[in-house]
């Protein structure tokens, strides 16, 4: 099933999300990963419209087809992004799915939304909201930052990177549908050069706002049933 493609204004900002199932009763919300986009859920969508879900893929701020701000890339500030998205969408006591950041956020929207129509009837993290960077045995910001740091790809040639992603040495080749999910993340210009949606101090930003977040300081405070 393809999905249908529309925008909301939502904390003052322009947001493009994906819907698949629109008729359906049960919702859930799926979240990206950091410098990722909504399509990257594309092949779970498939899997979980069979299970009468109606699902929304929603592009962060600065990420996929959703407007980039200059600043406001805390936790703070995405939470407040997504608590509007919530509402002007009007998803009562959704399921949310994050992976990765996309978890991250999901435990700040749990901790900070106990009660009321909009809280979560559950979350799921997916590779994400378990670990606190500042806390793990020898980690210090300077590694954290190289570890985390993005390779700048911009105007890298488009043929180039396509032929950098399906190397014969790579751990995971991806194959022709996936492609596109990945491309996604990139502006294409006339001359066939790649742009990285998520600039790379923006990414930086986050980068930084992930290395200072409490993440264990949340956890007391979420009120839903949490699948890790």
């Amino acid at each position: 099933m393809k999905p249908v493609s529309s925008y909301l204004c939502a904390n003052q900002l322009r947001f493009h999300y994906l819907i698949w199932n629109a008729a359906a009763e049960k919702t859930a919300l799926l979240v990206h990963g950091l410098a990722s986009n909504a399509r990257i859920w594309t092949h779970m969508a498939n899997q979980l419209v069979g299970a009468n879900f109606r699902l929304i893929a929603a592009d962060t701020s600065g990420h996929g087809l959703s407007e980039i701000p200059q600043n406001g890339y805390s936790f703070d500030q995405i939470y407040q992004d997504l608590s509007a998205m919530i509402q002007t969408l009007d998803l009562k006591k959704p399921l949310l799915v994050g992976h990765s950041w996309g978890a991250q956020l999901l435990i700040e929207y749990a901790s900070r939304t106990q009660f009321g129509p909009y809280a979560p009837s559950a979350i799921i993290l997916v590779d994400g909201g378990i670990v606190q960077l500042n806390k793990v045995p020898d980690a210090n910001w300077e590694s954290t930052r190289t570890w985390l740091t993005t390779p700048k790809l911009a105007v890298m040639q488009l043929d180039d990177f396509i032929n950098l992603l399906q190397a014969a040495d790579s751990k995971w080749v991806p194959d022709d549908e996936t492609i596109p999910l990945i491309m996604a993340n990139f502006k294409v210009d006339e001359l066939k050069r790649i742009y990285p949606r998520l600039s790379f101090d923006h990414h930086m930003q986050i980068v930084r706002k992930i290395w200072e977040y409490k993440l264990q300081d949340q956890y007391d405070r979420i009120r839903c049933p949490v699948l890790m």
